[in-house]
Protein backbone atom coordinates (compact mmCIF):
# COMPACT_ATOMS: atom_id res chain seq x y z
CA UNK A 1 0.00 0.00 0.00
CA UNK A 2 0.92 3.80 -0.37
CA UNK A 3 3.86 4.99 1.68
CA UNK A 4 3.18 8.27 1.70
CA UNK A 5 1.56 8.75 4.32
CA UNK A 6 4.12 6.71 6.51
CA UNK A 7 6.92 9.78 4.85
CA UNK A 8 4.37 11.99 6.54
CA UNK A 9 4.21 11.28 9.70
CA UNK A 10 8.10 10.48 9.95
CA UNK A 11 8.43 14.23 9.24
CA UNK A 12 6.55 15.29 11.61
CA UNK A 13 8.00 12.49 14.35
CA UNK A 14 11.15 14.24 13.25
CA UNK A 15 10.07 17.49 13.61
CA UNK A 16 9.12 17.14 17.10
CA UNK A 17 12.15 15.05 17.86
CA UNK A 18 14.76 17.83 16.54
CA UNK A 19 12.56 20.46 18.73
CA UNK A 20 10.60 22.55 15.78
CA UNK A 21 7.63 21.26 17.16
CA UNK A 22 7.16 21.52 20.94
CA UNK A 23 5.09 20.43 23.21
CA UNK A 24 1.22 22.27 22.58
CA UNK A 25 2.50 23.08 19.56
CA UNK A 26 -0.50 23.29 16.79
CA UNK A 27 0.14 20.48 13.65
CA UNK A 28 -0.49 21.91 10.10
CA UNK A 29 -4.07 20.63 9.18
CA UNK A 30 -4.98 17.63 6.93
CA UNK A 31 -5.35 20.14 4.14
CA UNK A 32 -2.05 21.78 4.78
CA UNK A 33 -0.77 18.67 4.57
CA UNK A 34 -1.87 17.88 1.38
CA UNK A 35 -0.84 20.64 -0.13
CA UNK A 36 2.40 20.86 1.28
CA UNK A 37 3.13 17.52 0.07
CA UNK A 38 1.12 17.42 -2.60
CA UNK A 39 -0.65 14.69 -1.96
CA UNK A 40 -5.05 13.74 -1.41
CA UNK A 41 -6.33 14.33 2.23
CA UNK A 42 -6.39 10.53 2.37
CA UNK A 43 -3.33 10.11 2.84
CA UNK A 44 -2.22 13.54 5.60
CA UNK A 45 -5.62 12.13 7.56
CA UNK A 46 -3.84 8.36 7.71
CA UNK A 47 -0.52 9.81 9.04
CA UNK A 48 -2.45 12.18 11.58
CA UNK A 49 -4.57 9.32 12.94
CA UNK A 50 -1.13 7.42 13.29
CA UNK A 51 0.53 10.06 15.08
CA UNK A 52 -2.67 10.19 17.54
CA UNK A 53 -3.01 6.14 17.73
CA UNK A 54 0.60 6.27 19.16
CA UNK A 55 -0.46 9.39 21.74
CA UNK A 56 1.96 11.16 20.15
CA UNK A 57 -0.37 14.55 18.77
CA UNK A 58 -4.01 15.18 20.65
CA UNK A 59 -6.36 15.57 17.69
CA UNK A 60 -9.39 18.14 18.87
CA UNK A 61 -12.77 18.11 16.51
CA UNK A 62 -12.74 21.68 15.28
CA UNK A 63 -9.95 22.91 16.73
CA UNK A 64 -6.78 20.31 14.67
CA UNK A 65 -4.04 18.77 16.21
CA UNK A 66 -1.39 19.43 18.96
CA UNK A 67 1.59 17.92 19.86
CA UNK A 68 1.45 15.78 23.20
CA UNK A 69 3.52 16.02 26.42
CA UNK A 70 5.95 13.12 25.31
CA UNK A 71 9.13 12.70 26.69
CA UNK A 72 12.29 12.73 24.35
CA UNK A 73 13.40 9.01 24.96
CA UNK A 74 9.78 7.84 23.88
CA UNK A 75 10.00 10.13 20.72
CA UNK A 76 13.60 8.84 19.97
CA UNK A 77 12.94 5.26 19.95
CA UNK A 78 9.64 5.64 17.68
CA UNK A 79 11.39 7.31 15.11
CA UNK A 80 14.15 4.65 14.73
CA UNK A 81 11.56 1.85 14.82
CA UNK A 82 9.95 3.61 12.10
CA UNK A 83 12.44 4.50 10.11
CA UNK A 84 13.82 0.51 9.66
CA UNK A 85 10.22 -0.22 9.32
CA UNK A 86 9.60 2.14 6.64
CA UNK A 87 13.31 1.24 4.47
CA UNK A 88 12.10 -2.76 4.98
CA UNK A 89 8.47 -1.96 3.51
CA UNK A 90 9.68 0.18 1.00
CA UNK A 91 11.50 -2.30 -0.68
CA UNK A 92 8.64 -4.54 -0.97
CA UNK A 93 6.75 -5.95 -3.76
CA UNK A 94 4.45 -3.23 -5.41
CA UNK A 95 1.22 -4.51 -5.08
CA UNK A 96 -1.21 -4.78 -8.54
CA UNK A 97 -4.78 -2.25 -9.62
CA UNK A 98 -6.38 -2.84 -12.70
CA UNK A 99 -7.80 -0.13 -15.07
CA UNK A 100 -10.22 -1.52 -17.86
CA UNK A 101 -11.49 1.40 -20.55
CA UNK A 102 -12.66 1.21 -23.81
CA UNK A 103 -9.70 2.66 -26.10
CA UNK A 104 -7.53 5.87 -26.10
CA UNK A 105 -8.97 8.46 -28.55
CA UNK A 106 -6.86 11.41 -29.41
CA UNK A 107 -10.20 13.58 -27.90
CA UNK A 108 -10.21 12.42 -24.66
CA UNK A 109 -8.59 9.39 -22.40
CA UNK A 110 -5.03 9.51 -23.06
CA UNK A 111 -4.13 12.38 -20.16
CA UNK A 112 -6.72 10.26 -17.76
CA UNK A 113 -4.44 7.12 -18.50
CA UNK A 114 -1.29 9.12 -18.14
CA UNK A 115 -2.88 10.34 -14.97
CA UNK A 116 -3.80 6.94 -13.21
CA UNK A 117 -0.42 5.86 -14.01
CA UNK A 118 1.36 8.55 -12.46
CA UNK A 119 -0.53 8.64 -9.26
CA UNK A 120 -0.65 4.97 -8.84
CA UNK A 121 3.46 5.36 -8.69
CA UNK A 122 3.54 8.12 -6.49
CA UNK A 123 1.43 5.33 -4.29
CA UNK A 124 4.07 2.40 -5.21
CA UNK A 125 0.82 0.54 -7.06
CA UNK A 126 1.67 -0.87 -10.35
CA UNK A 127 -1.46 -0.62 -12.94
CA UNK A 128 -2.31 -3.60 -15.30
CA UNK A 129 -4.48 -2.18 -18.43
CA UNK A 130 -7.17 -4.16 -20.64
CA UNK A 131 -8.81 -2.03 -23.48
CA UNK A 132 -12.74 -3.16 -24.12
CA UNK A 133 -13.60 -1.45 -27.42
CA UNK A 134 -16.77 -0.73 -25.37
CA UNK A 135 -17.97 -3.92 -25.78
CA UNK A 136 -20.09 -5.09 -22.62
CA UNK A 137 -18.71 -8.88 -23.28
CA UNK A 138 -14.89 -7.68 -23.37
CA UNK A 139 -15.58 -5.85 -20.11
CA UNK A 140 -16.76 -9.04 -18.61
CA UNK A 141 -13.45 -10.98 -19.86
CA UNK A 142 -11.09 -8.00 -18.90
CA UNK A 143 -12.95 -7.75 -14.79
CA UNK A 144 -12.59 -11.34 -14.80
CA UNK A 145 -8.87 -11.61 -15.95
CA UNK A 146 -7.55 -8.89 -13.90
CA UNK A 147 -9.42 -10.18 -10.84
CA UNK A 148 -8.04 -13.54 -11.69
CA UNK A 149 -4.66 -12.42 -11.56
CA UNK A 150 -5.08 -10.75 -8.24
CA UNK A 151 -5.58 -6.90 -8.66
CA UNK A 152 -6.19 -5.59 -5.29
CA UNK A 153 -8.91 -3.31 -7.05
CA UNK A 154 -9.81 -1.71 -10.29
CA UNK A 155 -10.57 1.61 -11.96
CA UNK A 156 -12.83 1.04 -14.58
CA UNK A 157 -14.57 3.15 -17.34
CA UNK A 158 -17.75 1.64 -18.03
CA UNK A 159 -19.58 0.42 -21.30
CA UNK A 160 -21.98 2.70 -22.76
CA UNK A 161 -25.75 1.23 -22.56
CA UNK A 162 -27.85 -0.12 -19.47
CA UNK A 163 -26.92 -3.62 -19.62
CA UNK A 164 -24.24 -4.03 -16.98
CA UNK A 165 -21.83 -7.00 -17.55
CA UNK A 166 -22.79 -9.32 -14.43
CA UNK A 167 -18.82 -9.49 -13.49
CA UNK A 168 -19.04 -5.56 -12.63
CA UNK A 169 -22.25 -6.23 -10.55
CA UNK A 170 -20.80 -8.80 -8.93
CA UNK A 171 -18.16 -6.98 -8.14
CA UNK A 172 -20.12 -4.17 -6.34
CA UNK A 173 -22.14 -6.50 -4.81
CA UNK A 174 -19.23 -8.30 -3.41
CA UNK A 175 -17.98 -4.93 -2.29
CA UNK A 176 -14.46 -4.99 -4.21
CA UNK A 177 -12.50 -2.06 -4.48
CA UNK A 178 -13.66 0.02 -7.22
CA UNK A 179 -13.93 3.41 -8.59
CA UNK A 180 -15.76 4.11 -11.59
CA UNK A 181 -14.23 7.41 -14.20
CA UNK A 182 -16.33 9.35 -16.85
CA UNK A 183 -19.47 8.03 -15.84
CA UNK A 184 -21.63 6.41 -13.15
CA UNK A 185 -24.17 3.57 -13.02
CA UNK A 186 -27.37 4.57 -12.64
CA UNK A 187 -29.50 3.42 -9.34
CA UNK A 188 -26.45 1.54 -8.45
CA UNK A 189 -24.45 2.47 -5.43
CA UNK A 190 -20.84 2.61 -6.67
CA UNK A 191 -17.45 5.36 -6.19
CA UNK A 192 -17.19 7.01 -9.24
CA UNK A 193 -15.35 10.19 -10.63
CA UNK A 194 -16.97 12.49 -13.63
CA UNK A 195 -17.92 15.87 -14.42
CA UNK A 196 -21.04 17.27 -14.02
CA UNK A 197 -22.11 16.76 -17.75
CA UNK A 198 -25.59 18.76 -17.37
CA UNK A 199 -23.64 21.73 -15.97
CA UNK A 200 -21.44 21.10 -18.58
CA UNK A 201 -24.02 20.71 -21.03
CA UNK A 202 -26.26 23.89 -19.53
CA UNK A 203 -23.32 26.10 -19.87
CA UNK A 204 -22.25 24.92 -23.63
CA UNK A 205 -25.95 25.32 -24.46
CA UNK A 206 -25.78 28.96 -22.76
CA UNK A 207 -22.48 29.71 -25.22
CA UNK A 208 -24.43 28.76 -28.52
CA UNK A 209 -27.49 30.87 -27.23
CA UNK A 210 -25.39 34.00 -26.27
CA UNK A 211 -23.94 33.53 -29.93
CA UNK A 212 -27.41 34.03 -31.08
CA UNK A 213 -28.34 30.32 -32.25
CA UNK A 214 -31.33 30.00 -30.78
CA UNK A 215 -32.51 27.07 -33.30
CA UNK A 216 -30.27 24.40 -32.02
CA UNK A 217 -29.92 20.56 -33.57
CA UNK A 218 -28.52 17.74 -30.67
CA UNK A 219 -26.58 15.12 -31.92
CA UNK A 220 -25.98 11.79 -29.87
CA UNK A 221 -25.47 8.14 -29.97
CA UNK A 222 -28.23 6.14 -28.07
CA UNK A 223 -28.03 7.92 -24.45
CA UNK A 224 -30.01 4.41 -22.92
CA UNK A 225 -28.42 3.42 -19.52
CA UNK A 226 -25.24 5.55 -20.49
CA UNK A 227 -24.85 8.83 -17.54
CA UNK A 228 -22.84 11.21 -19.74
CA UNK A 229 -25.37 10.95 -22.45
CA UNK A 230 -28.19 11.02 -20.54
CA UNK A 231 -26.95 14.09 -18.41
CA UNK A 232 -25.80 15.99 -21.16
CA UNK A 233 -28.93 15.77 -23.16
CA UNK A 234 -30.33 16.86 -19.68
CA UNK A 235 -28.47 19.90 -19.96
CA UNK A 236 -29.25 20.62 -23.57
CA UNK A 237 -33.28 20.32 -22.60
CA UNK A 238 -32.44 22.74 -19.40
CA UNK A 239 -30.55 25.17 -20.94
CA UNK A 240 -33.19 26.24 -23.47
CA UNK A 241 -36.01 25.65 -21.46
CA UNK A 242 -34.56 28.42 -19.23
CA UNK A 243 -34.43 30.50 -22.18
CA UNK A 244 -37.80 30.02 -23.51
CA UNK A 245 -36.43 28.50 -26.66
CA UNK A 246 -38.78 25.91 -28.42
CA UNK A 247 -36.84 22.99 -29.68
CA UNK A 248 -37.95 21.19 -32.61
CA UNK A 249 -38.56 17.34 -31.83
CA UNK A 250 -37.48 16.11 -35.31
CA UNK A 251 -33.94 18.45 -34.59
CA UNK A 252 -32.73 15.99 -31.27
CA UNK A 253 -31.14 13.14 -32.69
CA UNK A 254 -30.45 10.27 -30.23
CA UNK A 255 -29.06 7.25 -32.55
CA UNK A 256 -26.21 8.04 -34.13
CA UNK A 257 -23.65 5.05 -35.50
CA UNK A 258 -20.94 6.49 -37.14
CA UNK A 259 -18.98 7.29 -33.76
CA UNK A 260 -19.19 3.49 -32.39
CA UNK A 261 -16.00 2.68 -34.50
CA UNK A 262 -13.10 -0.13 -32.48
CA UNK A 263 -10.72 3.07 -33.50
CA UNK A 264 -8.40 4.17 -30.65
CA UNK A 265 -7.32 7.06 -32.81
CA UNK A 266 -9.79 8.49 -35.44
CA UNK A 267 -9.58 11.65 -37.43
CA UNK A 268 -11.11 13.55 -39.79
CA UNK A 269 -9.91 11.88 -42.50
CA UNK A 270 -10.53 7.86 -40.93
CA UNK A 271 -13.76 7.96 -39.87
CA UNK A 272 -16.74 6.00 -41.94
CA UNK A 273 -19.86 7.75 -41.85
CA UNK A 274 -22.63 5.11 -41.25
CA UNK A 275 -24.89 5.78 -44.55
CA UNK A 276 -28.07 6.49 -41.71
CA UNK A 277 -26.62 9.19 -39.90
CA UNK A 278 -25.86 10.78 -43.07
CA UNK A 279 -29.72 11.12 -43.76
CA UNK A 280 -30.50 11.79 -40.46
CA UNK A 281 -28.65 15.00 -41.23
CA UNK A 282 -29.79 15.67 -44.27
CA UNK A 283 -33.25 15.58 -43.19
CA UNK A 284 -32.49 18.01 -40.51
CA UNK A 285 -31.10 20.63 -42.73
CA UNK A 286 -33.29 19.74 -45.67
CA UNK A 287 -36.74 19.78 -43.21
CA UNK A 288 -35.53 23.04 -41.00
CA UNK A 289 -34.24 25.29 -42.68
CA UNK A 290 -34.25 27.61 -39.69
CA UNK A 291 -31.43 25.72 -37.95
CA UNK A 292 -28.10 27.46 -37.66
CA UNK A 293 -26.40 25.37 -34.88
CA UNK A 294 -25.74 21.63 -33.69
CA UNK A 295 -24.76 20.70 -30.26
CA UNK A 296 -22.79 17.00 -30.18
CA UNK A 297 -22.59 14.94 -27.17
CA UNK A 298 -19.30 13.38 -28.21
CA UNK A 299 -16.22 14.73 -30.81
CA UNK A 300 -16.71 12.08 -33.35
CA UNK A 301 -20.19 12.96 -33.86
CA UNK A 302 -19.21 16.46 -33.94
CA UNK A 303 -16.87 14.39 -36.78
CA UNK A 304 -18.98 13.17 -38.84
CA UNK A 305 -21.58 16.24 -38.90
CA UNK A 306 -18.52 18.74 -40.33
CA UNK A 307 -17.92 15.85 -42.99
CA UNK A 308 -21.52 15.59 -44.03
CA UNK A 309 -21.89 19.39 -44.31
CA UNK A 310 -18.82 19.62 -46.19
CA UNK A 311 -20.47 16.73 -48.64
CA UNK A 312 -23.68 18.85 -49.00
CA UNK A 313 -21.26 22.27 -49.96
CA UNK A 314 -21.74 23.57 -46.61
CA UNK A 315 -19.36 25.51 -44.20
CA UNK A 316 -18.28 25.82 -40.77
CA UNK A 317 -19.20 28.21 -39.17
CA UNK A 318 -20.13 30.14 -42.12
CA UNK A 319 -23.12 28.57 -42.41
CA UNK A 320 -23.23 26.43 -39.53
CA UNK A 321 -22.11 26.30 -36.28
CA UNK A 322 -21.21 23.83 -34.07
CA UNK A 323 -19.78 22.44 -30.63
CA UNK A 324 -19.10 19.41 -28.67
CA UNK A 325 -17.28 17.39 -26.18
CA UNK A 326 -13.85 17.05 -26.06
CA UNK A 327 -11.50 17.55 -28.72
CA UNK A 328 -7.93 16.96 -29.60
CA UNK A 329 -5.60 18.92 -27.76
CA UNK A 330 -3.15 18.42 -30.32
CA UNK A 331 -3.86 21.38 -32.51
CA UNK A 332 -1.19 23.86 -33.06
CA UNK A 333 -2.93 27.37 -32.68
CA UNK A 334 -6.80 26.87 -31.54
CA UNK A 335 -8.82 24.05 -31.58
CA UNK A 336 -11.20 23.17 -34.41
CA UNK A 337 -14.49 22.63 -32.13
CA UNK A 338 -15.81 24.70 -29.31
CA UNK A 339 -16.09 21.98 -26.72
CA UNK A 340 -16.32 21.14 -23.30
CA UNK A 341 -12.63 19.70 -22.34
CA UNK A 342 -12.92 17.83 -18.69
CA UNK A 343 -9.95 17.89 -16.30
CA UNK A 344 -8.88 14.42 -17.05
CA UNK A 345 -5.92 15.10 -14.75
CA UNK A 346 -7.82 15.37 -11.93
CA UNK A 347 -10.29 12.83 -13.08
CA UNK A 348 -7.42 10.08 -12.81
CA UNK A 349 -6.07 11.66 -9.26
CA UNK A 350 -9.31 11.44 -8.04
CA UNK A 351 -10.21 7.71 -9.05
CA UNK A 352 -6.57 6.48 -7.25
CA UNK A 353 -7.31 8.40 -4.27
CA UNK A 354 -10.95 6.92 -3.84
CA UNK A 355 -9.56 3.80 -4.99
CA UNK A 356 -6.89 3.64 -2.18
CA UNK A 357 -9.46 4.64 0.41
CA UNK A 358 -11.45 1.94 -1.15
CA UNK A 359 -8.68 -0.89 0.03
CA UNK A 360 -7.51 0.99 3.24
CA UNK A 361 -11.08 0.32 4.34
CA UNK A 362 -12.91 -2.02 3.34
CA UNK A 363 -16.74 -0.58 4.91
CA UNK A 364 -15.60 2.94 2.88
CA UNK A 365 -19.11 3.98 1.36
CA UNK A 366 -19.44 5.00 -2.10
CA UNK A 367 -17.75 8.01 -2.62
CA UNK A 368 -18.77 10.34 -6.14
CA UNK A 369 -16.16 12.76 -6.86
CA UNK A 370 -17.05 15.42 -9.54
CA UNK A 371 -14.02 17.34 -11.57
CA UNK A 372 -13.84 20.22 -13.07
CA UNK A 373 -14.51 21.40 -16.83
CA UNK A 374 -14.35 24.07 -19.26
CA UNK A 375 -15.80 25.63 -22.54
CA UNK A 376 -13.20 26.12 -24.62
CA UNK A 377 -13.87 28.39 -27.77
CA UNK A 378 -12.73 27.07 -31.17
CA UNK A 379 -13.27 28.18 -34.80
CA UNK A 380 -16.05 26.05 -35.55
CA UNK A 381 -18.63 28.24 -33.92
CA UNK A 382 -19.18 32.44 -34.57
CA UNK A 383 -22.17 34.68 -33.66
CA UNK A 384 -25.52 34.55 -35.88
CA UNK A 385 -25.03 37.90 -36.61
CA UNK A 386 -22.27 37.54 -38.34
CA UNK A 387 -23.59 34.59 -40.54
CA UNK A 388 -26.77 37.20 -41.11
CA UNK A 389 -24.47 39.65 -42.84
CA UNK A 390 -22.90 37.36 -44.88
CA UNK A 391 -25.80 36.15 -46.20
Amino acid sequence: MSKLYKKIYLDILEEIKNGTLKTGDRILSENELAEKFNVSRITTKKALDMLAQRNIIERFQGKGSYVSDINTTTINSTVEEENNTFLTDSNSKQELVGYIFPGIGNDYGIKLLDSIEKECSKHNLAVVIKQTLGKPELEEKAINSLVNLGVRGLILWPSPGKHYSNALLRLIIENYPLVLVDRYLTGIPSSSVCINNKMAAIELTNYMLELGHEHIAYLSPPTGGTSSLEDRLMGFHVAMAEKGVRIIPDTILQNMRSSLQECSSINLRELTIDENDRNEIKNIIENNPEITAFITSEYLVAVTLYEVLASLGKKVPEDYSIACFDSPADMIIEPLFTHILQDEKKMGCNAVDILIKHLQENDTPPIHSEVGFKVIKGRSTQSRSMKAVQV
